[in-house]
């Protein structure tokens, strides 16, 4: 009897739950205040004149631009390549890189410190990179070895898309110019055909021609040069130097096992195997002399400054160099300590600048020296991680 009474029961409830639900379906309407949801205080979100505005995000600046000493720490993470750059003549200068493995480009403001992204378009397996002084072009490449490929970018003024396109050949090395060109080096039959494009213009031509295909390009800071070309620098081989200026080819007075040089329009290093050991000379074209530097010094560490070309930045480590220079330090196998020196061809002077381990405490073997705008700023990287530095040379320039 009780089981009975129990699910006539149940069954009731469920009528008049039914009949609840029926009534609210048809019947029943919303009042005119919104029913029972909640006032997010959104307003008529039908009526599109409404903005609802965001509230700005504080961010601390990521570069440490108070700090008193001329060397900073740009990235933390690796990079690909990077610029100072001048949007326009009347713009402050601002360094720009790009990251390693993406492609991504970032803006740092030089005064305030703040970074942001300027291309969000991803170029996978991006391993170096170099940018027009104009910020407005990008050469990327993808990959390494025969595997890579090269595309030529535009940055937009209105988003962070980069437009690009492929570059349909082998290329060994590339540079920017300080008047928005792009050089780049690529095999075709034996020879090495070094060219130049316009990105601006949309032209393509080549600009000389190396009789040998296995070759080293020591850029110039323009298109005329000069350029320094020489065999890839082994200890096991011996190189010459060559010098192309406005496509004209001359033999220089410098060979050597393990050969590699840095050059401007007032001379070169050089540095080479001289018995057992590593030595740099410099040569002065004004006087058309050669002489033993003070220092060893391996050329890819140096860059000349542009308004000065009588006088070399480099990153040199005081020490014994090991046997089999420059193979070593390629490799891998040998990481330097370098500190930051000044190196004057004609006075066959040199005098240090600063010492990166004794600021920091951080070992720096120094890759890439390159200045910006003025002269004002040199940038390298760190072999050992990759990352970005920036010492401020010359601070009256900006």
């Amino acid at each position: 009897m009780k089981r009975t009474i129990i699910i006539i029961g149940g069954i009731g409830i469920i009528c008049v739950l039914i009949g609840v639900w029926a009534y609210f379906l048809f019947f029943a309407t919303p009042p005119e205040d919104g029913g029972i949801f909640a006032n997010f205080n959104l307003g008529n979100t039908t009526d599109p004149s409404i903005v609802i505005e965001a509230q700005p995000i504080e961010t601390e600046p990521i570069v440490d631009v108070t700090s008193p000493e001329r060397l900073r720490q740009l990235t933390t993470q690796p990079v690909a390549g990077f610029a100072e750059v001048q949007l326009t003549a009347s713009s402050t200068p601002e360094a720009r890189y790009i990251e390693a493995g993406t492609g991504h480009i970032y803006s740092i403001d030089l005064d305030s410190g703040e970074e942001v992204r300027v291309s969000a378009t991803t170029i996978p397996l991006t391993s170096r990179g170099v940018m027009s002084p104009n910020g407005q072009f990008v050469m990327l490449q993808s990959g390494t070895g025969m595997n890579a490929d090269f595309v030529i970018g535009v940055l937009s003024t209105t988003s962070d898309e980069l437009r690009n396109f492929a570059v349909p050949e082998t290329i060994t090395s590339f540079t920017a110019t300080s008047d928005n060109k792009f050089l780049y080096a690529s095999p075709v039959g034996s020879n090495l055909a070094v060219k130049v494009y316009d990105p601006a213009a949309n032209t393509l031509n080549t600009l000389f021609t190396v009789p040998f295909r296995d070759a080293t390009v020591a850029w110039h800071h323009t298109v005329q040069g000069p350029h320094l070309v020489y065999p890839h620098a082994t200890s096991r081989l011996e190189g010459y130097l060559y010098s192309y200026t406005s496509g004209v080819a001359t033999r220089l007075p410098a060979s050597g096992f393990g050969l590699s040089a840095v050059g401007s329009i007032d001379g070169y290093i050089f540095s080479r195997v001289v018995g057992d050991q590593y030595s740099t000379f410099g040569h002065n074209k004004l006087e058309d002399e050669t002489n033993i530097a003070p220092l060893s010094i391996i050329p890819d560490k140096c860059t000349f400054i542009k308004t000065n070309p009588t006088f070399a930045i480099c990153g040199i480590t005081i020490s014994e160099f090991p046997y089999k220079m420059p193979d070593t330090w390629y490799k891998g196998e040998v990481k330097m300590n370098d500190n930051l020196w000044e190196y004057n061809i004609e006075e066959k002077t040199a005098r240090q600048l600063i010492s990166p381990v004794n600021i920091t405490g951080r070992q720096i073997d120094i890759i890439e020296p390159q200045f910006g705008i003025n002269d004002a700023n040199l940038y390298f990287q760190n072999k050992l991680d990759q990352t970005l530095w920036m010492y401020e040379y010359n601070p009256f320039a900006r």
